[in-house]
Parts: structure tokens; C-alpha cells; sequence
């Protein structure tokens, strides 16, 4: 069976690697679409899935780390004093336009204390976290070459009102939040730059053992109309909600992939029919001596999960292969998750046998008497 299978699928090469090329095309659209949505999610929750904090403190009337807002130091002493308290971290966490030359955009400044154990920047491929010692000196991620094709190390950046200037020391990767690149600098660079003083973005706080989130919520119970404590855990899925929710990310992205499963199907729909069509009469001979319909329908299936395996397994190495331009010239990260890429194979072959009852249909409604007529 298996022989006649890929040999019916074989007696037209041409249409069948143009077939299989659609279907390619296609199901790299989901592949993209849903890499996207999880490649800005990801990006997103880096701070908290990347370092070892047990909860984030945030301004009350902020619901994510990704909202902003202001957190005033007394709060940050407080915690610090709390004796169940190891460690908190203050964060400033916010957009900042900076120039080079006659060009300007935007980046992500994270300012944070460089001597922290649990934070620092990720993927450095030029320089040293410990140059951010000084003020007014940076590591930015590479994406920033997408606005600024030339800058290099030791090139300065003007940023500010009145103008500072950072002096770039490193370059990280793999540091995208919709398009801009990160910026990390020291906590008082961060404050003089965007004139603040006692307060942070939020605050990141290690517990000790036996100490937990309720009790550091308890104690900062005097604070509670100026913040309130989130878990890390539950920060993730707040920041996954606020995403695909209220952010719409999943509407506008989505799309992509809805409109390649749709292509796919046609593609896999028509291909089917045509080859049952061309192969009526064989398969119809089938039938007359004695095949169990079981038989035929596994030949057309077994084309069905062929043409959608070979498919499939190219648009997933062209997706892995593309996910680093891509993520570099659109205004999101495309991250190819192998659990949604296998969800995404899962979906197709049903999809596809779906499409292959038509055909199928096809076969059994024909009389055998047509293997007699001219």
C-alpha cells in the first residue's frame, strides 16, 4: 500500500513539487505568525524568567512590569529591612529616545543595580557588564544597527533633554520588545536621564527560605494605596495576558497564521482531488477486485500525511533559518517554539485528512462499471 501511495503521488513530479511548495509557503505563514506571538511573549517575561526573583513590587494601579509606573524608595527600605527579605533590586524600566548623528529612535533603557546577583545583561558578544560601572556609559543590543548601520563600540549616542551623552561599551543580543532595542545602563545613569529621584520603575525582591510572597505582601500592607506584590509566577501569566488580551497581539499577529492554515487546506483540498480524479479509474479498479475500503482510504490518507509531513518538515527549517532576519527587520521577535511548531503539525494533518474526505467520497460514490466504458 505504501508503494502505491507515493507511487500515484509521483506520477505527476512536477505538480507535485509545486504542490508540496504552496504547502511549504503556507505553513511557514503559521509558523511565522504563531513564532511572533510567542517570540514577543517571550522577550517580554525575560526579565522575570531570567533572573531568580521570587516577587516584583509594582505601583498599585499597574497591573505588569510591561505598564510602567513609579515606585518611591521608603517602599524599597521598608522591604529591604524586612527581615525575611534577601535581596531587592531597583529597576527603571522605560522607553528613551536616543540620537546618532542626524538619526534618532527609541530603546528600551533598562537601569538596574550592577552589582545585583540576579540581574544582569544577557548574551554580551562585545565588552563587559562591569564597564557599566560608569555613568553614562551602555550596553545596547544589536538590533540598534537596524537604525544606526554604523555605530561600533566606543560611538556615543545623544540622549536626553538637556543632552547627555552615552558612550557605547558593549553590545548584547537577543534583547527585543516590539522592534526597539534594549538599552542597559547603571541605576543612577538611568535616573539622571530621565530626571527622577527616590523611585524606581519597580522593584525585584529575592525571599529568603521560609519567607513568602503573602508574608511580604502582609508586611507592605501600610503601602497598599501606593503598591502592591506580585509573585514571579504570576507576573508571567499577567504579561501573557496583557499580550495576547488587552495588548491584541494574538488578533493582529494571529491573522498570519488563520490565513496559512486556510491556504494550506485549499492547496491540500484541490491536490487530493485532482489526484483521486486522474486516478479514478485505478481506484475504482480497486474496489471491483475485492479492496476494502479501508485500503483505498488509506492510500489517499497516506498521501495526505506525506505531501503535509514533507511540507512541513521545510517550512519548519526555513522558519528556523529565517528567525533571526525576520526578527531583526519587523517591529517583532519571531521565536520558533517546537511545542507550537508541533501543535502546528498536529493541526495540519487533521486539517488534511479533513480535506481528504472529499476525495475519498469521490471513490466510493462511483460506480465500478466506469472501468468498462471508453
Amino acid at each position: 500500500m505504501v508503494n502505491l501511495t507515493i507511487k500515484d503521488l509521483f506520477h505527476q513530479p512536477t505538480r507535485l513539487v509545486l504542490v508540496v511548495m504552496g504547502l511549504t509557503v503556507s505553513l511557514l505563514m503559521v509558523l511565522v505568525g504563531i513564532g511572533m506571538v510567542t517570540g514577543s511573549i517571550d522577550e517580554s517575561k525575560r526579565i522575570v524568567q531570567e533572573s531568580e526573583y521570587d516577587a516584583f513590587i509594582i505601583q498599585y494601579n499597574r497591573d505588569n512590569i510591561m505598564e510602567g509606573g513609579r515606585v518611591p524608595d521608603y517602599v524599597y527600605d521598608k522591604a529591604i529591612s524586612l527581615g525575611g527579605v534577601k535581596d531587592v533590586d531597583r529597576i527603571i524600566d522605560q522607553w528613551i529616545g536616543v540620537t546618532f548623528g542626524d538619526e534618532d529612535t527609541g530603546v528600551m533603557m533598562i537601569g538596574y543595580d550592577i552589582e545585583s546577583d540576579y540581574l544582569e545583561p544577557w548574551e554580551i558578544i562585545e565588552g563587559d557588564k562591569d564597564d557599566l560601572k560608569k555613568n553614562n556609559v551602555i550596553i545596547v543590543d544589536q538590533l540598534i544597527k537596524k537604525y544606526f548601520p554604523d555605530v561600533k563600540i566606543d560611538d556615543k549616542f545623544k540622549a536626553s533633554e538637556p543632552e547627555v551623552s552615552l558612550e557605547i561599551k558593549g553590545i548584547c543580543q537577543n534583547n527585543q520588545r516590539f522592534g526597539s532595542a534594549m538599552m542597559w545602563v547603571n541605576f543612577e545613569t538611568a535616573k539622571n536621564l530621565l530626571h527622577i529621584d527616590n523611585e524606581s520603575t519597580y522593584l525585584c525582591v529575592k525571599l529568603k527560605s521560609g519567607y513568602s510572597v503573602d508574608d511580604l505582601e502582609e508586611d507592605l500592607e501600610i503601602y497598599e494605596d501606593v503598591v502592591k506584590v506580585i509573585s514571579s509566577e504570576d507576573m508571567e501569566a499577567r504579561i501573557e495576558e496583557y499580550l495576547l488580551v488587552e495588548y491584541g497581539i494574538a488578533e493582529s499577529v494571529g491573522i498570519l497564521a488563520v490565513m496559512g492554515f486556510i491556504v494550506a487546506m485549499i492547496v491540500i483540498s484541490i491536490t487530493l482531488y485532482q489526484s483521486v480524479t486522474d486516478k479514478l479509474r485505478e481506484l475504482v479498479s480497486l474496489k471491483a477486485l475485492g479492496a476494502k475500503k479501508t485500503f483505498i482510504n488509506k492510500i489517499i490518507v497516506g498521501q495526505t500525511f506525506f505531501i503535509v509531513t514533507i511540507s512541513f518538515c521545510l517550512a519548519t527549517v526555513l522558519a528556523l533559518f529565517l528567525a533571526p532576519y525576520l526578527s531583526s527587520v519587523s517591529a517583532l521577535a519571531v521565536n520558533v517554539n517546537w511545542l507550537w511548531a508541533l501543535l502546528t503539525y498536529g493541526m495540519s494533518l487533521f486539517l488534511g485528512v479533513l480535506c481528504s474526505l472529499i476525495p475519498i467520497r469521490k471513490v466510493h460514490k462511483t460506480d465500478p462499471a466506469i472501468i468498462f466504458r471508453a
